[in-house]
């Protein structure tokens, strides 16, 4: 947000804070806090990193994995950010303000910074004299003070001194005071720079062989200090920064504007169908400018005009509306009021509307359109007056044909943006995006995003750089949706920070399906010999069973139970009776002791467990007690399964219920095979030499998803990699503040693949596979000490995968610095095959 204030601040400065700041001490209630920005790591400190994932098996069964852990260590390093907190005039008569009128000679003027310690240690923060600091313009610096912990300020050392220890992200807020001299007029510029860096750099090494006398900078602890938390060794070298802040004598002006957006009655049509994919929603947006400023703030009201949109000539207000996700613009827009056109962004939605090139002229295909908007056409109309209201704006969208959910809730908000009237655009960096526009969000009814209690939005602001924070305005997610809040009753009237989206759910009308198994008893497995392969005994069935979250390498577990279908087929020349039995794997060793089997077809049931070289018949189903386990030698102790007709076919479940203290598949690389045989009973009972008989293998995977997590250094802006950290490697590693630390995390399904020449198997696909790296949760501590490396997170085969990025509020939204949480999720419809093998890694920068 931009205004006019008593000193209105030039591109340099912070126009948030001071808004904040102003309206605070309006009401007698200073207390600004700053936004909060990741601080250096500890030095010493140990920085772990396990991976998670979930993923399908093919029954739609969700198994955990985790990877092994890698552990770096942090090394100490100084540092300093100087950040301006607002230029303010003194509150009262008696501090030497003039309150209520514009700046006059002789006022006292605050021009406040923050100190903020940014290294990984404790340090203490060298101040010049007063005399030293920088001033241009009409002014005379008259003090230099800093806060107390009581908040009541004081003067320093007027010889210039060092401060106490300030710990690691700790800080200290600095003012100087300064009087407007005699013969200041407006538009008169008092500049104050704090430190002294080319182009106010921050946290940057002094150059002691060039020293300033105005300088800011570190001064590492004695280690004889006995400051908490202090590195064992004194630094010998120092980091300075500096800050500059600018003002000019003049009044206070801001447009207070809003944007609404409703469904009207008629907003949804269903189109007569049950199916989602052809529904449609209308949305009626619109705009008002308020004629009286939000209490408590001093502002006055000011018209709203037009600032820089890409792609468009001239200044425009722009009323935008992202497509929402699973939806596509349905048609033009043809409702629109007098003076007001339609353009239309193509522009990936992950950019915000601002950022986004603009055009008045609509894509030949409409569902390339990731945002619609509205803008003034400036030949007719050049502002919103005071008090007026614009309406109304009409969109409408259509639920993607793709769709094939039965459920969609479909979430949006519309955002504005212009300018105060008489304020001039700014865009210090040429990027065409002006740096103080007015900026608003639907849902509630608050101008300009300012909070319910009438004070301006935090948000506003968020990364401190004195622009306004935008956001996307893009809703993909629940958890988006909960952190944006809703507005309930779709009328503008929400509550909270920011705005609110509107949500509407949709649910497909109930209707029918038909759906059946998919049987096959004549499968093929890799053996190959003369006879009919069919008959071999080598097909198989692979499933997995559940595994618990954090479950990590190394760990033995308990599975569940893992229930399998198996058919047979009567293929012989007669009807006959078709027994089965557990039998033998090849490798004895394949298959731990106590595994229990479960063999059931209509509705009777037999029990066997494995004693580490047979199967035994357990007549109590308990694998613990083995009085009553005995051989398989008699009819009533397995199933036959009556009278199958000549290439009839019938099926029958098997149940497997693994031991405790079963190792993991993706430890031993293998499943846990059980054979069941079936065959036709000779006059002898049990299986003996009968030759009707044929195997099929159920194969139990405690898991069929590995990875391997690994983690190499680079040099990043810090000092030199050790030797053997450049590669890849399980081993604990040791970065130093500015390194980059990559983690690869290599992701593979162990499970058998298809054989070569088979049919019918059932293999195991990783569906739905989704790896989390999250730096806050499950012994991960990554996220608090390191900082995301944008462009680096990448999964080896990216056309099938996407890559989510979370804040530390658990929002997903960009790939910036303030991302602690990723999850490389394989793309509907894709699939993890047997063998197959990929990588997904991501660089953070030790802080």
């Amino acid at each position: 947000m931009n205004c006019h204030n008593k000193l209105v601040k030039n591109k340099h400065s912070n126009l948030y804070r001071s808004l904040v700041s102003t309206v605070l001490l309006t009401n007698g209630i200073f207390q600004f806090v700053a936004p909060v920005l990741a601080a250096g790591t500890t030095a010493g400190q140990d920085i772990s990193n396990t991976a998670t994932a979930t993923y399908e098996d093919p029954s739609g069964t969700t198994i955990n994995a985790t990877s092994n852990t890698v552990t770096v260590t942090v090394a100490e390093v100084a540092g300093i950010n100087i950040s301006n907190d607002g230029v303010l005039e003194a509150p009262t008569v008696a501090e030497g303000g003039t309150p209520g009128t514009p700046i006059v000679a002789g006022d006292k003027v605050y021009y406040n910074f923050t100190i903020k310690n940014v290294g990984n240690d404790p340090t203490k923060f060298r101040i010049p004299d007063k005399s030293k600091v920088s001033i241009t313009g009409p002014g005379t610096v008259e003090k230099l003070q800093y806060q107390k912990p009581d908040s009541t300020w004081a003067d320093f050392n007027t010889a210039g001194e060092d401060t106490a220890s300030v710990p690691a992200d700790g800080s200290l807020k600095v003012r100087v005071v300064v009087t407007v001299n005699s013969g200041a007029k407006k538009t008169d510029l008092i500049e104050i720079r704090l430190g002294n860096t080319p182009t106010n750099g921050q946290d940057k090494l002094r150059d002691t062989a060039n020293t300033n006398d105005d300088d800011v900078y570190t001064v590492d602890n004695l280690d004889s200090s006995g400051v908490t938390g202090e590195y064992a060794g004194v630094l010998i070298t120092a980091q300075e920064a500096s800050n500059t802040q600018s003002a000019t004598v003049g009044g206070s002006t801001y447009a207070f504007a809003t944007v609404l957006k409703t469904r009207p009655a008629d907003s949804y049509d269903d189109k007569g169908t049950a199916k989602l994919s052809d529904d449609t929603l209308k949305y009626d947006l619109g705009l008002k400018v308020e004629s009286t400023a939000p209490s408590p703030s001093t502002l006055i009201p000011a018209a709203l005009v037009g600032t820089t949109v890409k792609g468009l000539t001239g200044n425009r207000i722009l009323v935008s509306d992202a497509i929402p996700k699973d939806t596509e613009l349905a048609v033009a827009p043809t409702v629109f009021p007098a003076g007001w056109k339609p353009v239309y962004s193509i522009t990936p939605v992950t950019t915000n509307a601002i950022a986004a090139t603009w055009s008045e002229t609509a894509p030949t295909d409409l569902k390339t359109v990731t945002r619609i908007g509205f803008v003034n056409d400036p030949a007719t109309v050049t502002s919103v007056a005071v008090g007026a209201e614009v309406k109304t704006f009409t969109v409408q969208v259509k639920v993607k044909s793709t769709f094939i959910g039965t459920t969609l809730t479909v979430n949006n908000i519309a955002q504005l943006f212009g300018q105060t009237d008489g304020v001039p655009i700014i865009d210090a960096n040429g990027d065409l995006i002006p740096d103080n526009f007015v900026y608003d969000e639907s849902g509630d009814n608050k101008p300009s995003n300012f909070n319910d209690d009438g004070t301006p939005a935090t948000g506003v602001d968020a990364n401190g750089n004195g622009l306004p924070t935008v956001t996307n305005g893009y809703v993909p997610d629940s958890a988006t949706l909960t952190a944006t809040g809703t507005d309930t009753g779709n009328d503008n009237s929400g509550s909270g920070p920011g705005g609110e989206a509107n949500s509407f759910p949709l649910t497909q009308a109930i209707g029918s399906v038909l759906n059946g198994p998919n049987t096959a008893p004549d499968a093929i497995g890799s053996t190959t010999l003369n006879t009919d392969p069919k008959y071999q005994n080598d097909d198989f069935t692979n499933k997995s069973s559940g595994v618990l979250a954090n479950t990590k390498p190394g760990d033995k577990i308990d599975p569940g139970e893992v229930t399998f279908t198996n058919t047979v087929k009567n293929t012989s020349t007669k009807t006959n009776d078709i027994s089965l039995i557990p039998t033998s794997p090849t490798n004895l060793a394949d298959l731990p002791a106590d595994t229990k089997i479960t063999l059931t077809f209509s509705g009777t049931s037999k029990v066997y467990v494995w004693d580490g070289t047979k199967f035994v018949f357990d007549l109590d189903g308990n694998p613990a007690t083995k009085g009553d386990q005995t051989a398989i030698d008699d009819t009533s102790k397995y199933i036959t399964i009556p009278a199958i007709a000549t290439n009839g076919t019938s099926s029958y479940e098997v149940k497997v219920d693994l031991p405790a203290n079963t190792e993991l598949s993706t430890d031993t690389l293998k499943g846990y095979p059980v054979p069941i045989t079936a065959f036709v009973d000779d006059v002898t009972p049990g299986l003996g030499t009968e030759t009707a008989k044929n195997t099929t293998i159920d194969q139990v995977y405690t898991g069929f998803l590995k990875m391997l997590k690994e983690s190499k250094i680079l040099k990043g802006t810090g000092p030199d990699v050790q030797s053997g950290d450049e590669t890849f490697s399980s081993n604990p590693k040791k970065p130093a503040p500015g390194n980059i630390i990559e983690y690869q995390i290599k992701y593979k399904n162990i499970s058998d693949a298809a054989p070569s020449g088979g049919s019918g198997n059932v293999i195991l696909e990783a569906s739905k596979v989704k790896i989390t790296e999250d730096g806050a949760t499950g012994g991960n501590n990554w996220a608090q000490y390191t900082t995301n490396v944008p462009g680096t997170a990448k999964d080896s085969v990216p056309a099938k995968a996407t890559v989510t990025f979370f804040n530390s509020a658990g929002v997903a939204g960009l790939d910036d610095s303030t991302v602690s949480k990723y999850e490389d999720t394989l793309n509907t419809g894709e699939k993890l095959a047997p063998q197959e093998e990929r990588t997904f890694g991501f660089q953070r920068k030790v802080n």
